[in-house]
């Protein structure tokens, strides 16, 4: 294996772990926060986007967030 071979192997590498991150890393947590309420609304097709806000959208798909029974 020669050093260009060595050098995209570990960019790519490096791009995947980033996008991972970048998507279920950070932005989970801040929408995830404040969750203590009674009444609990998740997205239909992302059910770990949660919010105590009736009136709030998914931040992955836009969906309007629904009531937890």
């Amino acid at each position: 294996m020669d050093s260009a071979e060595i050098l995209v192997t570990v960019g790519g590498l490096a791009l995947i772990a980033f996008t991972l991150w970048f998507f279920f890393g950070q932005h989970n947590e801040a929408v995830t926060t404040g969750t203590t309420a009674d009444a609990l609304y998740s997205c239909p097709m992302h059910p770990w986007i949660t919010s105590p806000d009736p009136a709030a959208i998914c931040s992955v798909c836009g969906m309007k967030l629904t009531q937890n029974d």
